[in-house]
């Protein structure tokens, strides 16, 4: 018995004549608009951050992970696009309600819910715009990556103590 391999076509292709594509008529063609993304966001930027009022819409979280913006994710200074001085102010300043409020050698995700309500709650009344932000993300962010940081320091110093005990 003799086989036929019969391999159906994957797709059907269809040639259209000139005369079946109409050139667009003037109502279909629009103007172009070229947008000044820099100018905007400068502008946007320089709105005084502690004056803003969030009204009924709150910013929600962003997708992705935090500081890892070459693998889908975002980084934070650019998302919030607060200024430096802003964000270096809102950042010391929730550094220091971390420090007063968390447990410093515990990442974020180890954290007693206790502590994390009292930490938003501090960070809230320190900075009133972290109210126009869902679940006030943005300090949650800051407070995530400086207890990674603190607590990765931390264990870096005591491996080098260590070491160092080890050869003496």
């Amino acid at each position: 018995m003799d086989y036929q391999l019969y391999f159906p076509p994957i797709t059907l292709r269809k040639v259209f004549g000139k005369e079946c594509s109409p050139s667009p008529s003037s109502s279909e063609i629009t103007a172009r608009k070229v947008f000044d993304f820099e100018s905007e966001h400068l502008i946007q930027s320089q709105l005084p951050v502690e004056k803003m009022e969030c009204g009924n819409d709150l910013i929600p979280p962003l997708c992705g992970s935090l500081s890892k913006p070459n693998s889908g994710g975002y980084a934070l200074r650019e998302v919030l696009a607060w200024g430096d001085d802003m964000y270096d102010s809102v950042q010391k300043g929730l550094h220091l309600v971390c420090e007063k409020k968390m447990d410093m050698n515990s990442p974020y995700h180890l954290q007693r819910p206790e502590s994390l309500s009292a930490f938003f709650e501090a960070a809230q009344e320190q900075f009133p715009i972290l109210t126009c932000y869902q679940d006030s993300w943005p300090a949650r962010d800051f407070a995530k990556m400086y207890l990674k940081n603190k607590v990765g320091s931390d264990k870096a110093k005591v491996k080098t103590r260590n070491r160092t005990t080890d050869n003496d």
